[in-house]
This record gives C-alpha cells, sequence and structure tokens, in this order.
C-alpha cells in the first residue's frame, strides 16, 4: 500500500522545483499534487491520506498562512528517498535555493493502519420453477336415455267426459338425453419456497505493522564531524 510523504514548503516556485525533482527521481507525476482548497476540506483530505486529524489542522493552516503543501504517494521502499528530497526543499528560505549547506531539516514520519470492509461471494441458493406434465387417467359413466313407443290394445269403455277430452287433440313429446364428457382443470398450491438470508456477524482481529521515525540530536565536538 502506498504511503504519503507530505512537506511544507515556502513557496509555489519551490514547491514546483520539488515536483520536477522528484518526477526526475523516478516518482509519477500523477502521484504528486499541491494541496489546495479551505481549510476544513484540506483537513479531511489530509486524513484521508491517512494523517491524524492534528497533522492534518497543521497543514491545513500552514496552507492558511501562505505556505505550499506538496503530498506524493510513494511505494513503502521509497519513502526515505522521497523524504530526502522533501527535507531539501522543506528548508529552502528563498526560491532560487535548490542545495541547502546551512540548514537541514529532517522530518518524523508516521504510518497509521487503516483497516476496511469489502463483500464476498460466499454461495446461495438459486430457485427455479420448471413445468412437467404427466398422464392422467379417469374413469367417467355417461348415461344415455333413448325414447321407446310401446302400444297396448285396450277395449275400455269411455266416459262422456272423457271422450270429450280425448277427441280434442293432444301433442306430447319426450325427447332423449345423452351425457358427454366434460374436462376442467384447477390448479392447487403444494407447496411454497420462500427465499430469504440468515446474517451472522463475526469479529476477526487484523495485526499488522506501522512505521515511525524518529529524528535523534546528539552533540558533535569540532574535528569529528564528516563532510559529505
Amino acid at each position: 500500500m502506498p504511503t504519503t510523504v507530505i512537506g511544507t514548503i515556502e513557496t509555489p516556485k519551490i514547491a514546483q522545483k520539488l515536483i520536477d525533482e522528484l518526477t526526475k527521481a523516478g516518482f509519477k507525476s500523477r502521484d504528486v499534487q499541491i494541496l489546495k482548497g479551505d481549510q476544513d476540506d484540506l483537513v479531511a483530505e489530509i486524513v484521508e491520506l491517512g494523517f491524524g486529524k492534528s497533522d492534518a489542522s497543521g497543514y491545513a493552516k500552514a496552507v492558511h498562512n501562505g505556505k505550499t503543501v506538496v503530498a506524493a504517494a510513494v511505494a513503502e521502499d521509497k519513502v526515505a528517498k522521497a523524504a530526502a528530497i522533501f527535507e531539501r526543499y522543506e528548508a529552502a528560505e528563498d526560491e532560487e535555493a535548490a542545495d541547502l549547506t546551512e540548514e537541514t531539516t529532517l522530518t518524523e514520519v508516521r504510518e497509521e493502519l487503516s483497516v476496511g470492509k469489502s463483500k464476498g461471494m460466499t454461495g446461495g441458493v438459486r430457485a427455479t420453477t420448471s413445468v412437467s406434465e404427466q398422464p392422467v387417467e379417469k374413469t367417467v359413466t355417461l348415461r344415455e336415455e333413448q325414447v321407446e313407443v310401446e302400444r297396448q290394445p285396450t277395449e275400455r269403455k269411455l266416459k262422456p267426459e272423457e271422450a270429450e277430452v280425448a277427441f280434442a287433440g293432444k301433442t306430447v313429446e319426450m325427447l332423449g338425453t345423452t351425457e358427454e364428457v366434460e374436462v376442467a382443470k384447477e390448479a392447487y398450491v403444494t407447496e411454497e419456497v420462500t427465499l430469504n438470508k440468515r446474517i451472522e456477524e463475526r469479529q476477526e482481529k487484523v495485526q499488522d505493522t506501522v512505521r515511525h521515525t524518529d529524528v535523534e540530536v546528539e552533540k558533535i565536538r569540532p574535528g569529528t564531524a564528516k563532510k559529505h
């Protein structure tokens, strides 16, 4: 994970020289930026880069006071190299300064651990409905009626009133019937399948190491200092 190195530069011109040297040293220009904006926005942006709110407030205040704050995202194995370049330009007090011999500033760099969460798929259930057919056979009894005519000879004397009715004329109809098969289908629910999620939470400890540089100062006696 890239580490962000931040430096406070006196002027925009010196800041541009710093960016140019970082680029020449192999750092990508897209990873280097000059932080701008109002104080609250700057504090939020610097905190997102991995710094504490106190440090972020200090850099935002420097911008408010006319300083130029430069941030560079560098690989962990190149932090020392980037910090050394920043140190030279942080110590510059005029726009023409490049190599500092009278004053050198060392910075303490601190890493902070940021732990986030991401979702991953663990498998699941797919439910699909399908239609199948099977033959069904049922036996139905059908009834059919037919009209039959039966004549039976008889000799019975009619009473006058019966004869009057009999000679009045009469029509009688009787129809035969037959039953036919009628088929209808009805749907019934036999089972319901419901999909839902059961949420379980677990705690997981994250262990890692963060680095912090300390600047130690010791006095040296004349004649023992080394020149580079």
